[in-house]
């Protein structure tokens, strides 16, 4: 995966494997979250919606993901 690191809490966004959510990990714990910044799992209970969302967008995704991990196209 592909993430960018916050710039206040420091914390790793990434897009998941899958591309259906955003990965934030901190220090020795995570959470999920979708792009709109609501939380699914894990011990991370919030997360920067705003960073998730661009993460989740085109933008983001041409930066972060590969090309076999896209979930929309770029034509």
């Amino acid at each position: 995966m592909h993430g960018i690191k916050h710039p206040l809490t420091f914390d790793i966004y990434e897009v998941s494997d899958d591309g259906a959510s955003v990965v934030v990990t901190g220090d020795s714990i995570s959470g999920v979250f979708t792009f709109g910044g609501q939380w699914v799992s894990g011990e991370i209970k919030s997360a920067d919606a705003h960073l998730c969302g661009w993460l989740g967008s085109e933008r983001g995704e041409n930066r972060f993901r590969d090309t076999e991990n896209r979930t929309r196209s770029t034509s």
